[in-house]
């Protein structure tokens, strides 16, 4: 009954509410604009509200279990400081959202309320302001708990590395169509973290107290804000993720290596804080060097004169069957050489149950490649392709 409570008071968190809201919006954005540029959404369910809750769930449970055999404790000022920013950001910035800066500003916001560490921490305690204190355990915790924010958003781009194949058309400067791919997820972990002293006791009866040594301690489910929003144009999204969630698993590793060596040498909080900073930068020199490397590929999603360029395919159709990748030209569709969608579709038409295709890949190599399709149902191939432009 009390971890029921302690699950009821996590759902009545507006992080969570507006997480999920994001979530709806992320994916109903997606859908309808899929559904007015292709006639038909390449994915038509909302895969990134399926994903916030289901993953939110299992990840939220394998965390919970190392955070409390781990012992992590975080001070309750802290939370509710990064829980409003946490807020303010899903608020203010929706769509370019990054969970390690959040989580490291807090951190920073925290550390000026101190005292002892900071002039503006003593000018707020002369003045009557609550005021907080840091030992270098909580940020070793921090650092823990951003170390777990990084391999989470690394494991969800792995697991989750085709759901940015949806494409989304642009002009270039020439005026010429080109298509990017975008990776949006987002996730509010709930971790299972401890807090000193038996306060919320005090005020919930109820609540949660654990005992180790001479000390209490009462149990919360911090809400963990994590995911991202990244782009490509000129690399295959889910060559471009499986990169990006391997940095952010070395990143990951370097945040828990100094950690535990933070741990062994007993730095100071300001020198814990300087650890956190080199990871958050990290962070950030990751999602440089990303766009760094996509725009200095040669080549690049766009409108072609010769054949008609795959920029999407649905899953669950015949195109799954087909020895083909976003990026290819069909140069041929039964032995008919075609040049817009239309003369595609009009191709496709002449054998109603089969498809013969004639395709250059991105390594400028021919194939030829066949499957059956649903009788009389040719858009059903599940190929997407640029549509006609109206003269």
């Amino acid at each position: 009954m009390q971890v029921l409570k302690v699950l009821e008071l996590f759902f009545l968190q507006p992080l969570v509410w507006l997480g999920l809201l994001r979530s709806y919006m992320t994916a109903r954005r997606r859908v309808n604009y899929e559904r007015h540029h292709y006639r038909s959404a390449i994915n038509a369910q909302f895969v990134e509200v399926r994903h916030f809750l289901v993953d939110g769930v299992l990840l939220g449970l394998a965390t919970s279990i190392i955070s409390l055999l781990l012992g992590i404790v975080v001070a309750p000022v802290w939370v509710v400081i990064y829980e409003l920013i946490a807020v303010i950001s899903l608020i203010v910035v929706p769509f370019a959202l990054l969970p390690v800066t959040v989580f490291g500003l807090s951190w920073l916001i925290y550390w000026l309320y101190s005292p002892q560490l900071t002039m503006v921490g003593g000018a707020l305690q002369r003045y009557g302001v609550t005021t907080t204190s840091m030992s270098g355990g909580l940020l070793i915790n921090g650092l823990v708990l951003l170390a777990v924010i990084l391999a989470v958003t690394a494991i969800l781009l792995r697991w989750h590395r085709n759901q940015g194949d949806s494409p989304e058309l642009q002009p270039d400067q020439r005026g010429k169509r080109i298509v990017r791919y975008r990776w949006q997820q987002l996730l509010v972990l709930p971790v299972a973290v401890l807090v000193p002293g038996d306060w919320l006791h005090a005020m919930f009866s109820w609540w949660p107290v654990f005992m180790v040594g001479q000390r209490s301690f009462s149990l919360i489910l911090l809400p963990l804000l994590l995911g991202m929003s990244v782009r490509v144009y000129k690399q295959l999204p889910k060559v471009a993720w499986l990169r990006l969630a391997k940095r952010y698993g070395v990143v990951a590793a370097v945040a828990l290596v100094l950690a535990i060596g933070a741990r062994i040498a007993a730095l100071s909080p300001q020198w814990l804080l300087v650890l956190m900073g080199v990871v958050v930068v990290l962070t950030w020199g990751i999602l440089m060097q990303h766009r760094y490397h996509d725009q200095h590929q040669a080549f690049r999603f766009s409108d072609t004169d010769q054949g008609v360029r795959v920029i999407g395919l649905r899953k669950h159709t015949p195109a799954d069957k087909l020895n083909i990748e976003l990026g290819d030209v069909i140069l041929e569709c039964n032995r008919k050489p075609v040049h817009n969608e239309r003369q595609f579709y009009a191709a496709l038409l002449e054998n109603p149950t089969y498809v013969h295709l004639k395709v250059r890949n991105l390594q400028q190599e021919l194939i030829i490649t066949e499957t059956a399709i649903y009788n009389g149902a040719p858009h059903e191939l599940g190929i997407v392709l640029f549509t006609d432009q109206e003269d």
